[in-house]
Parts: structure tokens; sequence; C-alpha cells
């Protein structure tokens, strides 16, 4: 539902797309902003509109690889790519038109700007790159704060002895906060929303460990990757009898804290606040996967057959146990669902719809051009016959205005209040034609006069 959502709003004029971030969308505008001009250029077809997420996923992969190549060595950068390229999520959110894809390669950019910075100082790209691509983070999403805080605590092992020194390290967060001055009352806004209760419930126990075995496809790969590390630190301790280790490198405890910072606070937050949800702390993965590749490479001190084999060992599972598409939570047969009630729409018939916001994903199906006309959206849903309603009471006006009407009732989720059950209240009064149900929840249910 956040997809269509998404793409109708970025159709709109680019002042509108702003107002729309400062007026309650819950995401900062720039990736609704970026969309707005890609789909000048493409419209917005299904090909078009989630090509542009692709096109930041393959910019992640060139930082990762990067990153380990600069700071690590090749294999670093190798395995860290390629545990992005065999990822379940990463590849879904790939092609989805949303901004979670952008905030990974943001993510990632800011890792690697990052690096570069705390070797030098005064390496003025190193700056530059490093505060637009926290900047950019942060307008994309808020959560993009957690790398900045992430950051602001890896800093600290940086210190050097002099206040001028140490001045230095401070410029980024400088930088950085006076670019999202103008969105501060917006967050504040936000947060003041958010403290009220979200649309997640607080996340179990179980849901931290279950969240990385969907960061790593399987848990499988998880026990591998601990066998793997376990197996590294055996031999690390026979280099450190043997005196033959390299010395332990601080960006080694920065990576550490770059996944794990932000991963526990906001699972503790949501406790209070719930915010824990897989594609929300997504982003932190980046930080996770290059752990995970310059560990291995540390702990057997890049042995030249047994780091490869370790990483190769890691990537082959991850690769095994990658799901294109999983149904457990990417599978949604919307428009398989509105080509069926198309078969029976007639000259004498109305949809209904319920939730209200299901109409964006109906019409992106239904009818293209219902959709692009954004400016006479609500009038051009009516003059087809298309009502979205708000619950039972909405829907029985609707049902006596169009009296001796087929109606096609669309029904995404499950309505729990047995008083405000649509599907009880048309069984009671209509004739069923005929239903189907189409993962997950869409159902679609025609009924005729009695």
């Amino acid at each position: 539902m956040d997809e269509p959502f998404t793409i109708f709003n970025a159709q709109k004029s680019l002042i509108d797309v702003i107002k729309i971030s400062l007026q309650g969308e819950p995401n900062p505008p720039l990736y609704m902003i970026l969309l707005h001009f890609w789909i000048k250029l493409f419209g917005i077809g299904p090909f078009a509109v989630r090509f542009l997420s692709l096109i930041f996923n393959a910019f992640t992969v060139l930082f990762l690889y990067n990153t380990g190549k600069r700071f690590f060595n090749v294999w670093t950068g190798i395995t860290a790519s390629l545990l992005f390229v065999f990822s379940t999520l990463h590849f879904y959110h790939a092609i989805e038109s949303r901004t979670y894809s952008l905030l990974s390669l943001e993510t990632a950019a800011s890792l690697y700007f990052f690096l570069r910075f705390t070797k030098n100082t005064n390496d003025r790209t190193a700056l530059t790159g490093l505060i637009i691509s926290n900047i950019l983070m942060i307008y994309s999403h808020y959560f993009g704060w957690f790398v900045v805080f992430s950051q602001g605590i890896t800093s600290l092992i940086y210190l050097k002895k002099t206040f001028k020194a140490n001045l230095k390290i401070i410029y980024p967060f400088l930088g950085t906060i006076i670019g999202f001055l103008p969105m501060v009352p917006v967050i504040i806004r936000q947060f003041g929303k958010s403290s009220k209760g979200t649309w997640l419930n607080p996340p179990k126990s179980i849901d931290f460990i279950n969240t990385l075995y969907l960061f790593l496809n399987h848990k499988v790969v998880i026990w591998i990757i601990i066998t793997i590390i376990s197996t590294g630190v055996i031999f690390f301790v026979g280099t450190l009898i043997r005196r033959k280790y390299t010395p332990f490198k601080k960006e080694i405890v920065v990576l550490l804290i770059w996944w794990l910072a932000p991963f526990c606070i906001m699972y503790f937050v949501s406790t209070k606040i719930p915010m824990f949800n897989v594609r929300y702390v997504l982003f932190n993965t980046i930080g996770l996967y290059i752990f995970i590749a310059v560990l291995i490479n540390y702990l057997f001190q890049n042995h030249r057959i047994l780091h490869p084999i370790g990483s190769f060992i890691i990537l082959f599972s991850m690769c095994y146990y990658m799901k294109i598409l999983p149904k457990e939570y990417s599978y949604r047969e919307v428009s398989k669902a509105v080509e069926f009630a198309k078969k029976y729409e007639t000259n004498n018939s109305i949809y209904i719809i319920w939730p209200v916001w299901t109409d964006f994903q109906f019409n992106y199906y239904y009818n293209q051009e219902i959709f692009k006309d954004y400016q006479n959206y609500y009038k051009t849903n009516l003059k087809h016959g298309i009502y979205r309603v708000w619950g039972l009471p909405n829907t029985k006006t609707v049902v006596r205005n169009n009296p001796d009407k087929r109606i096609i009732y669309i029904q995404d989720g499950v309505i729990k209040d047995p008083n405000e059950n649509i599907e009880t209240y048309l069984d009671s009064t209509y004739s069923i034609v005929q239903q189907s149900f189409f993962p997950q929840t869409i159902k679609v249910m025609v009924y005729d006069p009695i």
C-alpha cells in the first residue's frame, strides 16, 4: 500500500511534494522529490518507478566494495558487497518504490567517507562527501540520525591530543545539523505524534534474533558465521602464541558500533515508541556486512587460503538461502485482484473499497488515467463509480445512494470490530455472486441486489 501512495504523491508539483512532508507524512521528502523528477522522464509504469531503487542498490554495492578494498583488502570488499547482493531483503527493496534502498546507499556512502575522513581530517573531499551523504540520509529517513549518532560515538575513538585536531572531527556533525535545521520543527512534531503510538506493536524478545536471521537470509547462515568466527578465534590465538599477528584495527570496533548500536537502540526504544520493523532497521546491514567481512579477515590474519575459504562458505550459504520475492513478506496479488474484479464489472456496478487508502493501489492497476489525474482524483473516482469508505456507516450511505446496483466490494485486511463488518452487512442485504481471496489479505466479493 505504501508504493502506490508514494508514486501518486510524487506526481504532484514539487511544492506539493515538499508540503506533504511538512504537513504530516512521516518521512522526509528527498525520495519523493527524486521520484517526482524520475516520473517526469520515465512515467509511472511498474518497471520505470522501481528501476530508480535498483540504481540506488547498484551504487550501494560499489560503495561497499570500495570501502572494503580501500581500508582493508580486496577480499573484504568482495565479501561485503556480495553479502549485500545475496540479501533477500535488499533484493526486494531494490525493486520497491520506497526510500529504503536510498537510505542503504546513503549509509554506505556515509561510512565510506567517515572512514576516509578519520584517516585524514584534512581531506576536504572526504569531509564534503561525509556532510553531503549525512544530509541526504536524514532527508531520506529520520532514522538516518541513528547513523549520525553512531558516527558521534565512533569519533571518540579517533580523538587527538590537541584541541585543534579534535575540533576538525566536529565539522561533519556541525555541517549535518546546519543542513537539517529547516526540518527541525517537522521532526519535533513527528516525534510528538509517534510518542503517542505508531502503527507497530512493541517488539517481542524473539524479534531481535529473528531480524538478524532475516538480515542474513536464514538462521543456518548465522550459525555458519558463528562457526567460522569460532574457528578464526582458534587460529588467531595460535598467531598470538607465535607472536605473528597483525595489529588490531580501530575500524573493527567502528564497524561493530555502526550496526549494533542503532539496532539495539531501536529495539529497546520500541518498547515505548514502536519502530522496530525490518525495513526500518535494514540500513544497519551496511555496517553488519562489512563487519563480518573485516572480522573474518582479521581473525584469519589475511591467510591466503583460510580467509578466502571462510568468506566463500559464508557467501555460498547466503546465496543458497536467498529467496527471490518470498511470499512471507513481499507477495501481494493486487493486479490479479483488480483483474478478477473487472471481470464482473457491468454498466450497473459500483466499487466499494475498504479501507480508504486501498484506492491508490486499486486505481494504479484498474485505470492509470484515474491514478494520474491527481488534481481531480476523488471526483474522477466517483464518476467511475469507485467509492472509498471509512467504515460501515459510510458504506450504508453509499448503498442507499446507489440502489439496485451490483456491488464489487474490495477489502484489504481484516475488520476486527464485528459492529463495523462491511462484509456481514452486504451478505445480509445482497446476494453474493462470486468471491475470491488474493494474498496478502485482499478479498474481492461481488454482490447483486436480492
